[in-house]
């Protein structure tokens, strides 16, 4: 992982707890995966807190600046509509210039294939416009339970695989 934002990324990755990751359960019933996609990114959630819990961390620490990206945080888009990615990073605008966006995010779980497909399919279109140049979509689950295919991939979205089992980013089986 050459980019520096995706250094940054499988660190806050790899620092996450399990305990507080996990905390509803990292794998869905097929009943449960069968539910609408919306409602099925319910497990993803204390996911998703644990990595900006920390991300925040390694902001704290200036790393997004050390590693030559500048001041970044999360915020809002006012280009898009109501369904977003799970996280939207900027880079601060400084010396009069404005903030600009620098890569949406969105996590899934492996046992959830309609979100982690719906979510490729908005990487691809938030990607495109209003244009983050970084589109990644972080998967979670065991390397075991991997399909023999591959993971779910699209063009022009950057998937990062987060192995349960090892827990820590698996390069190889991600971007």
């Amino acid at each position: 992982m050459a980019d520096p934002f995706f250094s940054l990324l499988a660190d806050a990755l790899n620092l996450t707890h399990p305990r507080f990751a996990a905390a509803h359960g990292l794998v869905y019933t097929p009943e449960e995966a069968e539910e609408p996609a919306a409602a099925r990114k319910v497990r993803e959630r204390p996911f998703v807190m644990e990595f900006y819990h920390e991300f925040r961390r390694l902001w704290d620490q200036a790393a997004p600046v050390q590693r030559g990206l500048g001041h970044i945080m999360l915020q809002a888009d006012p280009d898009l509509g109501a369904r977003v990615p799970d996280l939207l990073f900027w880079t601060l605008g400084e010396r009069g210039a404005a903030d600009t966006r620098l890569a949406a995010v969105s996590f899934a779980f492996l046992t959830n294939p309609g979100a982690i497909a719906a979510d490729q399919s908005l990487l691809v279109r938030v990607r495109d416009k209003p244009g983050y140049p970084r589109a990644v979509s972080v998967v979670i689950g065991r390397h075991s339970d991997v399909p023999g295919d591959g993971l779910p991939r699209v063009d022009g979205v950057a998937t990062v695989f987060f192995d349960t089992e090892k827990w820590q980013v698996v390069t190889g089986g991600g971007s």
